[in-house]
């Protein structure tokens, strides 16, 4: 997790501060306004994986989990997650990362799989599916 060392582990899907990546601006709404309505901490929205980036450099700390699109402009999902990945800072290395997609084909899950996401979604995405993976990535972090 991105948080400070000192700090906690976020221990409810409350406690979450997520980033929440998507090109599309109407998916990025609806899976905002559905976080919003889960009471999460905070809320940071990116179009591409080039903003992503510069909102974790920004915000980096308060940021404890990301959703991200796999299929974006500038960089896609999985350059986002090599990018993540293979920074050398601990923290962007362990952050945890839940895939957005409307990809169902075993090979694109696999190679976001390989990157070490903590699950994935599949537009459209419902709350309960939305809870249920950002409850399992708290349970996971603790």
């Amino acid at each position: 997790m991105m948080a400070d060392p000192q700090s906690a582990a976020p221990q409810s899907v409350h406690d979450l501060g997520i980033l929440l990546v998507e090109d599309d601006s109407a998916t990025r709404t609806a899976v905002s306004r559905m976080l919003y309505d889960l009471a999460v901490r905070s809320v940071w929205e990116a179009r591409d994986g080039v903003h992503a980036l510069e909102l974790l450099k920004q915000h980096g700390e308060r940021i404890d989990l990301v959703i991200c699109d796999l299929e974006m402009p500038r960089m896609g999902g999985l350059d986002l997650l090599h990018a993540l990945r293979t920074s050398g800072g601990a923290p962007l290395t362990d952050l945890p990362v839940i895939v957005l997609t409307a990809h169902r084909e075993a090979e694109t899950v696999k190679r976001a799989i390989a990157y070490g996401i903590s699950g994935y979604l599949v537009k459209p995405v419902n709350k309960s599916d939305l809870t249920k993976r950002l409850s399992f990535a708290v349970q996971k972090g603790r």
